[in-house]
């Protein structure tokens, strides 16, 4: 059993609770999520230090948060002391991050998220006290990062490039990142089982979609389709992060049937997601993320044993055609008949898309697969 180290920005599902209940605008739920099942699936078989470089939130105090929280078995959350100021916070990082890390032992390789440059030059500066490799986390491009500059983008790009390893999601990142030929693994995602102990959330029928908010991943054309269906008895329910709520209000007006929870837990978003009629994933075509990126929710979906829909992604239908409903487009109309296709299906059918789902997904993606390939790739 090897030692790594994992760099990344997300914090542990019980700290994530807290930051839910302290923050305006919450962290984003679809990166905790990852880099969680991530490293969990590597603690299947490697012991794993996280290094948590926690938001900014002047309503935490440092003193009162530990420094180590032992958590699951083989995972230990290390926490940098983080100051509200930011300038003070990246001046201090690396000198605060020396006094978390575990003291004479030997590390095999460090993990690091990709799109986060403090990340990565701290990465870069432990690799010379642990004389050990270097792997990548690569989610995205770094050029579809909203609001930063071209010039940060292409430096976040040139660190990446100059890593030993990369865990990649598509080819396409692989192709950015792997100039020089080295080992790579790529995996659709990292999916577990989940059997909720805990009542329904919400105990009538309906219709599911958890995410990002903004206008571009299709919320409203959601909405509009769901307005003009109007199913009997059954409730849509939007929770997550990035929300214009004044807008989000606006759409829903006075309809009873479309209920927003705000941003929501880990463990609340899968019972959200396990109870549903069926979810869905509006997210629209658009070939430039596409190439990079693949719909994380609906493989969380599949992988729970729910129906659902999504619009098309080639990414998705190479390995997934068969375990889909699919809407042609994020178009109102597209998303209506797709929805009425779910709503139509007989028990049988819906047992059956469900189960060969299922299946598929975690053969592909589950804990001890995707753990499995990372111990591989790091040994």
């Amino acid at each position: 059993m090897s030692r790594v180290l994992y760099l990344t920005n997300a914090v542990s599902q019980s700290m994530f609770k807290e930051y839910l209940k302290k923050w305006k605008v919450s962290p984003n739920l679809s990166n905790q999520n990852f880099h969680n099942k991530l490293i969990r699936a590597i603690a299947k078989f490697d012991k794993v230090d996280v290094i948590s470089i926690r938001p900014i939130n002047s309503n935490f105090i440092d003193k009162k948060l530990p420094q180590l929280v032992e958590d699951e078995f083989n995972i230990s959350w290390r926490y940098p002391k983080v100051s509200t100021s930011r300038v003070a916070k990246y001046l201090f990082l690396n000198n605060r991050i020396k006094k978390v890390l575990p003291n004479n032992e030997k590390i095999e390789a460090i993990l690091v998220d990709t799109l986060n440059m403090s990340l990565l030059k701290s990465a870069i500066r432990i690799k010379k006290t642990y004389k050990c490799k270097i792997i990548g986390i690569c989610t995205d491009n770094p050029n579809n990062i909203s609001f930063t500059s071209s010039s940060y983008k292409n430096k976040l790009i040139k660190l990446g490039q100059s890593l030993d390893g990369y865990i990649c999601l598509t080819s396409a990142i692989s192709n950015l990142y792997n100039k020089a030929n080295k080992p790579v693994l790529q995996i659709d995602g990292v999916s577990e089982e989940y059997e909720s102990t805990s009542k329904p959330l919400i105990n009538e029928q309906y219709i599911y979609f958890g995410g990002s908010l903004m206008e571009e991943y299709g919320v409203y054309s959601l909405i509009e389709a769901y307005k003009c269906i109007n199913p009997k008895d059954i409730k849509l329910v939007l929770c997550g992060h990035h929300v214009n709520i004044n807008k989000l209000n606006s759409a829903i007006k006075d309809n009873k049937n479309i209920i927003y929870l705000g941003p929501v837990s880990y463990e609340d978003n899968l019972n959200l997601i396990k109870n549903s009629l069926f979810s869905i994933n509006p997210r629209p075509i658009n070939p430039k993320i596409d190439e990079y990126s693949i719909p994380s929710k609906t493989l969380e979906c599949i992988s729970l044993g729910v129906l659902n829909i999504t619009v098309n992604n080639k990414l998705l239908k190479e390995h997934y055609d068969d375990c889909i409903i699919w809407a042609k487009s994020s178009s109102k109309e597209d998303l209506i008949d797709a929805i009425n296709k779910a709503l139509s299906l007989s028990k049988v059918e819906k047992e059956r898309i469900i189960k060969t789902a299922k299946e598929k997904v975690m053969e592909r993606t589950s804990l001890e697969v995707i753990g499995k390939q990372i111990h591989d790739l790091i040994i």
